[in-house]
């Protein structure tokens, strides 16, 4: 159940966050999301409205015009994370990565444990060649919501072909088939095989549940994002 936090800065939106593994997203319009309605009110309607057209366009991606939206947005509200981080998004499809990375932060300096976000700024600072400050900022998505399974999967994708750790890469896409529990990806598995091919030695189970702590993070989300 959400529980909404009160602090009005840091009220958000849904976020179109699948968009950035490649799946594709659902055919019907996204829908806008409140979760703090409860405490503070309702959203400006002109804010939902804006914000839901701008997910169609991210939807469909169209991507220039999502930036154009989504720029007017932050300018008009620029108090809102969810505005901030998918102009992240829009920006990052278009190979702005620079300017990505300065609206993700803008979407955490409103929202410090936007954990999607988190991630989001994970995959940014990789396409800039970051690649420890990706890393940790993976971790720091997982240490924020430990169910994040695309960051589990990015983590081993960054140590496999960017960190070339193999160990490590190893451990986190094992971690990763667990969270698909029966229906497994195949082609990770061949992966998984290949890479234990090369490792002499038995490699230990990375652990991505950092623990009760994590467990507190999360147990009072501020944004609802779809599935991926």
């Amino acid at each position: 159940m959400l529980t909404p936090f009160v602090n009005a800065m840091r009220l958000v939106l849904i976020t179109v966050m699948a968009v950035l593994s490649g799946c594709s997203l659902l055919a019907s319009k996204p829908e806008v999301v409140d979760t703090q309605a409860e405490v503070l009110g309702p959203i400006d309607p002109a804010l939902q409205q804006g914000f839901s057209d701008a997910l169609v366009l991210l939807r469909d991606e169209e991507y220039v015009e999502a930036e154009v939206a989504l720029v007017t947005l932050t300018t008009q509200y620029p108090d809102f994370a969810g505005p901030w981080s998918n102009l992240a998004i829009a920006q990052n499809k278009q190979d702005k990565f620079s300017a990505a990375l300065v609206s993700i932060d803008k979407a955490l300096v409103q929202d410090s444990e936007f954990c999607q976000a988190m991630s989001l700024k994970g995959v940014i600072l990789r396409e800039l060649g970051q690649f420890k400050l990706a890393k940790e900022q993976y971790q720091a998505a997982i240490a924020c919501n430990p169910e994040d399974a695309l960051s589990i999967y990015n983590l081993g994708v960054l140590s496999d072909l960017y960190l070339h750790d193999e160990v490590s890469a190893l451990g986190y896409y094992q971690a990763f088939l667990k969270t698909q529990g029966e229906e497994q990806d195949e082609t990770i598995k061949s992966w998984v095989v290949d890479i234990k091919r090369r490792v002499p030695e038995p490699t230990p189970e990375i652990e991505v549940n950092p623990g009760a702590d994590a467990d507190q993070k999360t147990s009072e989300p501020q944004l609802a994002g779809e599935e991926i």
